[in-house]
Parts: structure tokens; sequence; C-alpha cells
């Protein structure tokens, strides 16, 4: 068991690198993006950057389980091409629908999200990004089934880089530097899905396999509204927050968020990418329904721990990453954002319950509901407690979201919850980041050499409270053993 969860450790490290290389050169960019827009701006970048996600979320389909199920179910080779041409084909001309309609109404679009009919050209932008990400991901969703991780992230990265160039070019040299930033980001994936386009043409062939298709839009629909709605879920907060306090809120908490998200690049993204297909093939082995409860301990220990570095450290990382000093604000509110993230990680693996039974219906039951719990709190708590209102409505909101689905698993396939571990991950997480945001530190080195201090101590705690079976300490010091010491096991 501890062997496939060091390959599902090993897949993810490896589409981890797609997934980094992107957080990373928005980290790169932040200086840019502080120093040329101001707060109010880079609050119409982050309501843009979240219409691109909601939108794409439609854009896709929900296919991106689904395909991968019916691709490796299928054994004719013929009838596998016929059934990607199929899919290509449906997104296609789906995704060329949707673009049209969005277009003729983006200045009611653009009131709605921006409050402003004057930005509909940010609404275009969204709805280009949503249809060219969409299809690069199918293709990229080839890679990911035939397992060729390497290839899938040398592209990734290459796509990266590419929009970091042209975000730079257009920031630091043209007088259309917001707009600039989403035309990089619908070019990058465009030229990779060129590139692309001969080995998909190899994996495809002309003609309809409309009964395969039929029963994946069947399955693949309530995934797209679940997709929709968990989307929202991590997006509706910046709309209300804008509605209740403008623009300039809306960009600090956006920051705080994007800081926060970058846990999700460096694990839960990985992660996902690697699980949706390591979970099939797991499926029918003796042990799968421990592998899963112990990756979703595993995972939520993970994201934890990382969450915690980053929320101790972002006061000091923040005053050299944004330039101007309105931003820095947003550190305060990150260690309560970001305890969003473990809830949001162990959710894919909790879902799968869903997928193996077909009732995927209990997949957008799930996100409705947590969706509902977050527009309602967050029309209450907004404006009340403002950013911190939102913050705290995020996280609760997630919870809700891995209760209920925990619940409709006892219905479905159902494995444990290791709750006992969870919630002391979150006790020692809050009672070692709490003190530094509550209490001022004369001494800055102290407070740093604290702050070490705290990171290093808490897996120790976790240890001091029972939190490691037998064979996992006895794994970790064969691991010690053998690759720090070099000592033969």
């Amino acid at each position: 068991m501890l062997k496939d969860i060091k390959n599902t450790i090993r897949q993810s490290a490896v589409y981890g690198l797609s997934r980094i290389s992107t957080k990373l050169i928005a980290f790169i960019l932040l200086p840019l993006l502080t120093l040329n827009f101001s707060v109010q701006e880079y609050g119409v970048y982050v309501l843009t950057e979240s219409l691109w996600q909601i939108l794409w979320a439609i854009f896709l389909f929900g296919f991106e389980s689904g395909v991968v199920r019916w691709y490796l179910e299928i054994t004719d080779e013929l009838k596998r091409k016929r059934f990607l041409f199929s899919v290509a084909a449906f997104l296609l001309l789906f995704n060329a629908v949707l673009f049209i309609a969005i277009y003729l109404l983006s200045p009611q679009l653009s009131g709605l999200v921006y409050e402003n009919t004057g930005l509909s050209k940010f609404v275009v932008y969204a709805a280009m990004i949503a249809a060219v990400e969409s299809f690069s991901f199918i293709i990229f969703l080839l890679l990911r089934i035939e397992e060729k991780a390497k290839l899938y992230s040398a592209l990734a990265v290459l796509s990266t880089l590419i929009s970091l160039l042209l975000q730079i070019y257009f920031l630091q040299y043209t007088l259309i530097k917001l707009e600039g930033v989403f035309i990089a980001k619908i070019a990058a994936p465009a030229l990779i899905i060129f590139v692309l386009l001969p080995y998909f043409i190899r994996h495809i062939k002309f003609g309809f396999e409309r009964t395969l298709l039929t029963d994946l839009l069947k399955y693949s629909f309530p995934v797209m509204i679940a997709s929709l709605v968990i989307t929202l879920l991590n997006q509706v907060d910046r709309y209300i927050l804008g509605y209740f306090s403008g623009l300039k809120d809306v960009g600090i908490y956006g920051l705080a968020y994007n800081i926060s998200g970058l846990v999700n690049f460096l694990v839960v993204s990985p992660f996902s990418l690697a699980f949706t297909v390591i979970s099939w093939k797991k499926l029918k082995d003796e042990n799968a329904k421990r592998f899963y409860t112990k990756t979703i301990t595993y995972l939520f220990l993970g994201v934890t721990y990382i969450s915690l570095m980053i929320a101790l450290f972002t006061p000091h990382l923040i005053k050299v990453f944004a330039m101007k000093t309105d931003y820095w604000l947003a550190a305060q509110y990150v260690p309560w954002i970001i305890l969003a993230m473990p809830f949001y990680g162990i959710h894919f693996v909790g879902v799968f319950s869903f997928y193996v039974t077909k009732k995927t219906k209990y997949v957008f039951i799930s996100y409705f509901i947590a969706l509902v719990v977050n527009v309602i709190c967050n029309f209450i708590f907004i404006p009340m407690f403002g950013i911190y209102g939102a913050s705290f409505v995020n996280l609760g909101s997630f919870f809700v979201l891995c209760m209920v689905i925990y619940h409709f698993s006892k219905k479905n396939y159902f494995f444990k919850y290791e709750w006992y571990k969870i919630f002391l991950m979150l006790f020692v997480y809050a009672a070692l980041a709490a003190p530094f945001f509550y209490f001022t530190f004369e001494n800055r080195v102290l407070e740093i050499a604290l702050k070490f201090l705290a990171v290093i101590s808490y897996p120790f705690i976790l240890y001091m409270f029972n939190f490691y079976e037998p064979i996992e300490i006895k794994s970790f010091r064969g691991f010690i053993n053998k690759y720090l010491f070099r000592i033969k096991v």
C-alpha cells in the first residue's frame, strides 16, 4: 500500500512541475503586476481571472473523469480513436456556440461582473482563455492517460514560459498592460495546441461513436454542473465582496487568495491530476479502500504542513514581491484562507466514491449545498467583518463540503476518513500560527527564529499525540537511513 502511495506522490511530483511553474510565474510577475496596477486595477484582474475559470468549468463540459474512464474501458484501438474524435468534435462545436453567445452578451455580463459595462472586452478575453484552455486540456489529458508525465510537464512548462515572456512584454513595453496579460494567456496555450496537434491526430480517427458519446455526455453533464458549482464556490466570494466593499478589497482579498493558492499548485492540483488516473487503476486491489483512506490523511498532512510554512512567512515575503505598501495588508488574511486548502484537497478523493458507482448526482448535490452555505454566509458576514468574513466563510464552506461528501459516500463506495487525525492537524496548525498574528514581536530576528521552530515542531507535536502508525514510523526511519545516512536496510 505504501508503494501505491509513493507512486501517487511520484506521479504528482512530475505533474506538479507544470503547476509549480505556473504559480512560480505568477510570483515572478507579482512585482510587475503590483507596480503597474493600482489595487483597484488588480481587483479587475482578479475578477477576470475568476470569470475565465468559471467559464472554463462550462467549456470543458466535465469531460476529465469521463474521458479517462471510457478511454480505459475501450479495448478496440479503432473504437478508441473514433471516440476521441467524437469528443474533440463535440467540444469544438460546443465551445464555438458558447463563445458567440458570450461575445454578443459581453456588455451585459460586464455590468454584472464589474458593475461597469465598459469592461466588456475583459469578458471576451475570459471566454477566449476558457475555450483555448479547455481544448488544450483534452490533449494534455491524453498524455496523462498514457502516463507521459515528463512530456506533459515539459510542454506545460514551455507554455507557462511563453506566457511569462509575453506578459512581461505587454507590462513593460506596451500601453495595453492589463489587456496584454490576458492576451498572453490566450496565445501561450494556443501555441502548445499547435505543437501537440500531430500527436493528437495520431490518436484519432474520423467517425462518430454516437452511443459512447451519448453515454459520456449523460455522465459528464452532472460533472460539468458540479464543476461549475465548485468553481463558483471558489470564486463567488470575490463578487459578493466587490458588491459590498468595492474593487480595492477584492484586490487585497484576491492577492491573499493567490498567495494561499500556492499550496494548491504545489500539492493539491498535481495530486488531483495523478489521482484521476491512479484511482481507477487501484480500484480492484484488495487494499484499495485503505489506500484511499491513507491518501486522504497523507494529503491533508502535506497540504497543512506547507500551508503553515506559507502562512507564517508571507508577512515577510510579501514585502519583497508586492511593490506597493497598499498590498501588504493581504498577509494578515492568508493563514485563514489557506486553511481551507487541505479540505479542498481531500474532497478530490472523497468524490471518487460517487464516480465508482456512477452516481455523479451526489457530486453536484455536495457542491451545491456547500455553495448555498457559502453564499448565504458571505451575505451575512462580509457586511459585518469584510475580508475576514470572506476568509472564514471560505474555510467553513470547504469543511461543510467534505462533511456532506462523507455523509453521501456511505450510500456509495465508502471508505473511512481518519477524523481524529484531521482535527488534530487543524488544532496544531491553529495553535502554532495564531500567536504570530495576534501578538506583536519587537525583535524581528526572534520572530523569524520562532517561526522556524514552529514549522520544525509541527510533525513532532503530531507524533506526541500518536498520529503516526508503527508501519509509517518504520518506513520513515528506513527512508532516513537509506537516503540520508546511506545505511542499507
